[in-house]
């Protein structure tokens, strides 16, 4: 890489989670927008960040700079939401589940809201998962409580990135979009106790319902992870293994899209528990806020305006 190009390895971030278990085509949910969608954004004028869904719904949800931002200037630092074993071979250790039903109510919440796969992948209400929409921003550090979020996703935008969204109740492979309830406690507290004590999951044919609708939730969310999470190095991690097996999410970070090298105009820098967004040059308000994944070309299809033919 030239200039002042960072790749996300160099601080903190090692390339996102390469699984040969998932298309090509995984992560366009968050791989980018076309140049002409970074016309005609106006936030509220205090507003420091804009966040939107794309022109383009397939593209998902996206971040703007709603003021002018100068180079080397931070924008933002925020907590991890959720941080969990993702082994680079699937027959490794890979606990996103048990992790994420070991956390508090409050926090599986904020991740609902910034992660429509998620609060589908775990039978959540459509609607209260879009209600938690507004907690974007709700792991900020104090070095960011000031920032000024304005949030223009609807309820309907959420709703519309789920897989389930505009198919039949009968369709969905076990999910009713906008009626089902959040999971059992029984249903969590076995997956977590299936990872405290590694008790490996009961045979196929004696599943019960219970643990038919706990195999298909823990499938896709390891999916969702497999997809959105950012793969750390030891130094960076709350996890110090001897290899590069921990990777996490971030509630607002994962909004950012992506460019590929020398196009993007953020890089990010992680630390134990804490992710920061910096300018690699000036932005001008009104731009979309982008990053390098650091994946390589093989692990999804960048739809960014540095790949779209014109």
């Amino acid at each position: 890489m030239s200039g002042d190009v960072v790749a996300a390895a160099e601080h903190g971030l090692a390339p996102r989670p390469a699984d040969d278990d998932i298309p090509d085509s995984s992560a366009v949910s968050k791989a980018g927008n076309k140049s002409e969608d970074n016309k005609g954004v106006t936030a509220t004028p205090s507003a420091d960040l804009l966040i939107r869904l794309n022109d383009d719904p397939a593209l998902g949800f996206c971040v703007y700079a709603a003021r002018p931002y100068r180079r080397g200037e931070r924008l933002f630092e925020e907590r991890t939401a959720l941080e969990a074993t993702h082994d680079a071979h699937k027959e490794g250790v890979r606990n996103v589940y048990e992790r994420y039903c070991q956390q508090s109510v409050e926090r599986r919440r904020a991740l609902h809201g910034s992660f429509p796969h998620l609060a589908w992948a775990n039978g959540v209400d459509a609607q209260e998962a879009a209600d938690a929409r507004t907690l974007v921003g709700s792991l900020l550090t104090a070095t960011s409580k000031g920032l000024k979020i304005d949030n223009r996703l609807t309820a309907a935008d959420h709703m519309r990135m789920r897989p389930d969204w505009g198919r039949p109740a009968e369709e969905t492979t076990g999910h009713v979009s906008g009626i089902v309830s959040s999971p059992k406690p029984a249903i969590r507290a076995k997956a977590a106790l299936y990872g405290l004590f590694k008790k490996p999951l009961p045979p196929q044919d004696v599943l019960s319902a219970e643990d038919e609708a706990e195999k298909k939730a823990r499938a896709e969310t390891l999916e969702w992870f497999s997809r959105y999470a950012f793969r750390l190095k030891p130094e960076a991690s709350f996890n110090k293994p001897g290899g590069n097996y921990q990777a996490a999410v971030y509630l607002l970070t994962d909004l950012i899209n992506h460019r590929c090298s020398g196009f993007q105009n953020c890089r990010v820098s992680a630390d134990v528990g804490t992710i920061a967004v910096l300018a690699l040059r000036d932005i001008a308000a009104g731009e979309e806020v982008t990053i390098n994944y650091s994946k390589d070309v093989k692990d999804f299809q960048c739809k960014g305006e540095c790949c779209v033919k014109k």
